[in-house]
């Protein structure tokens, strides 16, 4: 049985939502030593979410916030979160797939140490560096949004929102063949689109739908702009939501042009494959594809300098008051004291 390569390592830091408005970093148990194909991993940067993660800081989730891991019935505070963790493994089990030293994603939360099972780690190039690394889950997302959308070559696109995922499906969409307008309140993210290829990026009070996009992409985290989206689109059209909205709704528009242009409007999910794809590819296929993206340098882009782990809880509230003034920021670990949050 394999043991902890570093024993005399500091704690095991943890982030912990605690309830709407406050995050704490808190000490957590070192893991045991792993077993089987199971290994250990340190981290070695996080990426926050500034979609669901902030719903969750806010208080603006659904109940349960996350049927994949809540129970019903279970309460949404506190909590661990994150699902944008790059580490390295320091120890493994007998016949893990793994190597010590090798670099890993994983769909984890925000913290110092994690242990793993057999798959739940996968294997990244040590070329890639470490905080380019944590874009891999919002690839996956744009990747998955591109496919729902079917964007092809040639196609009008219109991507309402430049968070990260919006800006990466400005870049996929780009490299598929498509024309991409942004439509972008932050100007630091309209300039981002177009350093990925947007050939247009407009501020929202300046924009005027045409009604002739082949694509619209809603990515904004914003349900009142779907009549935006449907405003943009085409005849027989799609408007595919890529933002997951929580508990917020709106009044949406789905009278005289909606129907008169025969529109559809479709759900992107990153946790399964297109149907149209699944006979094809499958998560590992998918994730291959990411690490080929990620080696792509122009990426480093979309990276706000990264935040020390321990200053989390100042990062959330600052993210909260002025989402679109980062870009993606990225937790950055190594040795020092645990801190307690603050609300």
């Amino acid at each position: 049985m394999a043991t902890p390569t570093d024993a005399a390592a500091p704690p095991a830091r943890e982030l912990w939502f605690v309830r709407p408005g406050a995050v704490e970093v808190r000490p957590g148990a070192p893991p045991r030593a792993p077993e089987g194909g199971e290994i250990v991993a340190r981290a070695v940067a996080s990426g926050v979410s500034q979609g669901t993660e902030l719903l969750l800081f806010r208080g603006e989730g659904p109940t349960p916030f996350d049927p994949s891991l809540d129970a019903p019935g279970a309460p949404t505070y506190p909590r661990r979160y994150g699902y944008a963790w790059v580490g390295e493994v320091v120890a493994r089990g007998e016949g893990a797939a793994l190597a010590l030293g090798d670099r890993v994603f994983a769909l984890a939360p925000h913290g110092d140490v994690h242990l793993f099972g057999p798959g739940a780690a996968r294997g990244l190039p040590r070329a890639i560096p470490g905080e380019r690394a944590v874009l891999a889950a919002n690839l996956e997302t744009a990747i998955t949004c591109v496919w729902d959308a079917g964007i092809g070559l040639g196609d009008a696109v219109v991507v309402l929102g430049g968070g990260i995922v919006g800006l990466l499906v400005v870049a996929l969409a780009r490299r598929a063949g498509a024309e991409v307008r942004l439509v972008e309140p932050s100007e630091r993210r309209r300039q981002a689109g177009l350093a990925l290829g947007a050939t247009a990026a407009t501020r929202p009070e300046d924009d005027r739908p045409r009604g002739d996009a082949d694509v619209v992409i809603a990515a904004t985290g914003d349900p009142s702009e779907l009549d935006r989206a449907i405003a943009h689109a085409g005849r027989d059209a799609t408007v595919t939501v890529a933002s997951f909205y929580g508990a917020r709704t709106s009044p949406v528009a789905l009278g005289a042009e909606f129907h008169r242009r025969r529109l559809r409007l479709r759900a992107s999910q990153v946790s399964t494959i297109p149907p149209e794809r699944a006979p094809r590819w499958d998560h590992a296929r998918r994730f291959a594809l990411v690490r080929a993206l990620l080696e792509d340098p122009a990426l480093d882009a979309l990276l706000d300098p990264p935040v020390p782990f321990d200053a989390a809880p100042s990062a959330y509230a600052e993210l909260a008051a002025e989402p679109g003034a980062r870009l993606q920021t990225v937790f950055q670990y190594g040795s020092g004291s645990t801190t307690r949050g603050a609300t």
